[in-house]
């Protein structure tokens, strides 16, 4: 199975996983939230160094074609990054930084109509993946 992973300020759903809020240090959640941010971390970061290198998957932090056409565009630039790394082709000078007047912290920005049946679902796979970790 595979899941989308998303920050606290997005709500849980079945296909997207959420950090849980207040977890008990040492506990199992506290373990899900700990891998949970690795995982983030290293995705966050790979976002980052593509969108300095493909500056089209940055512009103006929205999606200007549908989302299929968007995908494919995605899918290329993956496939291009990739290849530049193995062949050791050096990226732009990545210290130049994205927009500094972009705020990259999205968290608590995303507001949506809560459909509590996605809402449950999406708390018990999260829960059974949390007992999964024991």
């Amino acid at each position: 199975m595979v899941w989308l992973l998303g920050d606290s300020g997005y709500p849980q759903r079945p296909w997207l996983m959420t950090p849980i809020l207040d977890a008990t240090s040492g506990s199992i959640n506290s373990v899900y939230n700990e891998k949970h941010m690795r995982a983030r971390v290293v995705i966050e970061n790979t976002f980052s160094r593509m969108k300095n290198r493909w500056r089209c998957l940055h512009k103006d932090r929205v999606l200007h074609y549908r989302p299929l056409k968007c995908s494919k565009i995605i899918l290329a630039c993956s496939v291009l990054h990739n290849l530049m790394i193995d062949f050791g082709i050096e990226a732009l000078d990545e210290d130049m930084g994205l927009d500094e007047n972009i705020n990259e912290d999205t968290e608590g920005s995303y507001i949506e109509e809560e459909a509590t049946s996605d809402l449950i679902r999406g708390r018990i796979l999260r829960d059974q993946l949390v007992r999964r970790l024991q």
